[in-house]
């Protein structure tokens, strides 16, 4: 059984990453919240043991520079497609060639998001055809296919979705539900877009040291540290 963890990541450049935070942020702030969060994720997702992880990035020219930030440890592979729903399916063909029978995505925007929702994902998609972690936005955080779905159930589940959009959970549920899969549900958690959002993870990382528990976060700590001082 070959898994793949498939993280869409973006070039972390001033005014093209967590855009939604300016003006509370600066661009510059911005771009250097998404790089804490890009590499504390991926710091946690290499502790994970038997799955490959591939970078879908953007734009087209963005490897040498998330490379030079993650490394050499991963597969980089470019996002292709016009819309999410496009390139996630692009991505699930690439991987899907590879002979990989697990394929799961996720983004970069839940730093504190814990590493065994992953690893419950990978087990859940022994017996279930499709797998989604629901975020408190009313999108995910992550969602996965096992080999035997990828034909009767990818790109469909990609189609007709209000990307973006409070409704995205719930029409991917539902899109499921149409072709007839088995769906696997993570625990709910929670994206930082919004500066409710950021206020709210650095309460939560505060509470999480308070109470003696391991942050795993720590670039994205530290620049919070920083700006809420």
């Amino acid at each position: 059984m070959k898994t793949c963890l498939i993280v869409f990541a973006k070039n972390p450049v001033p005014n093209q990453v967590k855009t939604r935070l300016i003006p509370t942020l600066s661009p510059e702030q911005a771009a250097a919240l998404y790089t804490a969060f890009l590499t504390d994720w991926c710091e946690t997702l290499a502790k994970l043991t038997n799955v490959d992880i591939v970078i879908a990035y953007t734009p087209v020219e963005a490897q040498p520079d998330l490379q030079a930030l993650v490394g050499d440890d991963v597969i980089y592979i470019p996002q292709i497609g016009a819309d999410l729903g496009e390139r996630l399916t692009s991505a699930t063909q690439w991987a899907a060639k590879q002979g990989y029978t697990k394929i799961l995505f996720v983004g970069s925007d839940s730093p504190t998001l814990p590493i065994s929702y992953i690893s419950q994902a990978v087990k859940l998609l022994d017996s279930r055809d499709t797998v989604v972690g629901p975020s408190t936005d009313g999108g995910y955080y992550l969602i996965g296919f096992s080999a035997a779905a990828l034909t009767a159930t990818v790109p469909h589940v990609f189609e007709e979705i209000a990307w973006s959009t409070a409704a995205v959970f719930q029409q991917t549920v539902a899109r499921i539900h149409a072709v007839k899969a088995t769906l696997g549900l993570l625990p709910l958690w929670y994206d930082i877009d919004t500066a409710e959002d950021l206020a709210f993870l650095h309460t939560h990382i505060a509470a999480m040291r308070l109470a003696g528990e391991t942050v795993q976060a720590v670039r994205t700590e530290s620049l919070l540290t920083e700006l809420f001082s």
